[in-house]
């Protein structure tokens, strides 16, 4: 058993930096976040104090935009000197990055690897997704955020133009642009559907106001609901939290919500912690209540609207084996853990009612959570080495 145990750490490390990286798959899958260990010691260190995860799941409506547009503006760094909109064009090598090609960087809408160098917009451009003529101008802060303003193919960031997000010939739908990158599996369901969604509810918070919440950064101009239709932001809020609720959090996204907190301090929530914008919009949509036992689930939706969502269910290292819904349509991958939730009737209830089924060995579930302690690992004879050589201690 110490033989494989050894081997499959060797191979286990190597896979990490090996290419072929699918980079769109969702932030809930255990491939996904092992891609990535730094994220969940920066969002420890981001979410705190009056601002935990669970403080903020305890707050809704107004009194959550107001909780997350005081963390996210106390943070943000971009009042200071040395930010604008030219700088952006040297900083996306180190925030959009391709896990596959150092010094490529991942396009907006059709995930494209690009050189990251800047070639006077030749290759890319800079997309604003809250459009400059309807507030993000380049001249302030909303114009030139890192979190909302993203690299793209320059010949499709021309073809999206102001548009609003929506579904249908009069509207902007990400949907309708071709994928073109060979390593974004279509059974993972990656979509940029969702990552529209996500910038747009952060321009909202950031720059916005609800319910006398407002920041530095407030722009008259960043009020979501009075931007909503064919000739403001969004189709509507219905419709802005389906995609986001249809299409999870990506890799590409932690990756860049890692380097984006770097470049300006700080972050986007409904990235990290999707459930929050149904809580923060409840008022404006009918909702159901969702309530989960004898499982983890990520997101931890506990409001559903009628078309439902995916989540993840069990942790990194362990997947429930069957998972039972009611008052919903679901299908279930035990492979992946990804469920997904449609036709919403009434209250869903899911329920784990098996002891989870582990994925691996003994030997393997330590592995893997000596890995989770962000420490990539070599085992040999019971002993943890680092990839330098320098021991670490036993594999408890």
């Amino acid at each position: 058993m110490r033989k494989v145990f050894t081997l499959f750490i060797l191979f286990f490390c190597a896979s990490l930096y090996a290419a072929d990286i699918d980079m769109q798959i969702h932030w809930g899958t255990k491939e996904a976040q092992l891609k990535s260990m730094s994220t969940a010691g920066k969002q420890k260190n981001y979410y705190k104090d009056d601002y935990s995860p669970e403080n903020l799941r305890a707050l809704s409506g107004n009194e959550l935009f107001g909780a997350l547009n005081t963390l996210m503006g106390n943070t943000c760094k971009l009042l200071e000197s040395g930010y604008d909109y030219n700088a952006l064009r040297f900083a996306y090598v180190s925030v959009d990055k391709d896990l596959n090609n150092s010094g490529n960087i991942i396009g907006y809408y059709d995930g494209q690897s690009m050189n990251g160098t800047w070639d006077q917009g030749t290759t890319y451009n800079r997309e604003h997704t809250w459009p400059q003529s309807k507030g993000a101008d380049k001249s302030t802060p909303m114009g030139y955020d890192m979190q909302s303003v993203r690299p793209a193919n320059a010949a499709i960031n021309s073809s999206r133009g102001s548009k609003a997000y929506g579904e249908g010939s009069q509207f902007y739908d990400p949907n309708e642009i071709a994928i073109n990158n060979s390593l974004y599996a279509p059974e993972h369901l990656g979509s940029y559907r969702g990552d529209c969604a996500r910038v747009i509810l952060y321009d909202y918070v950031v720059y916005g106001e609800a319910g006398g919440h407002k920041n530095d950064f407030y722009l008259g101009n960043a009020q979501l609901l009075n931007k909503l239709g064919k000739s403001g932001i969004f189709e509507s809020v219905a419709v802005l939290l389906k995609w986001h609720m249809l299409d999870p959090s990506s890799l590409t996204e932690m990756v860049r919500n890692d380097g984006a907190q770097t470049y300006q301090g700080n972050r986007n929530p409904f990235i990290d912690y999707p459930e929050l914008a149904i809580q923060m919009l409840k008022d404006k949509v009918t909702t159901y209540q969702v309530s989960v036992t004898g499982a983890e689930m990520w997101p931890a939706y506990s409001l559903t609207l009628a078309n439902g969502f995916i989540a993840y269910m069990g942790t990194k290292t362990s997947r429930p084996a069957e998972v039972t819904v009611t008052g919903a349509t679901s299908t279930y991958d035990k492979t992946s853990g990804r469920l997904t939730i449609t036709n919403v009737k009434g209250a869903v209830s899911i329920s784990v009612a098996s002891p989870q089924a582990l994925e691996m060995t003994e030997d393997g579930q330590k592995a893997i959570k000596t890995i989770h302690n962000e420490q990539i690992v070599i085992i040999k004879n019971g002993k943890a080495y680092s990839i330098l050589g320098a021991p670490i201690g036993d594999i408890r």
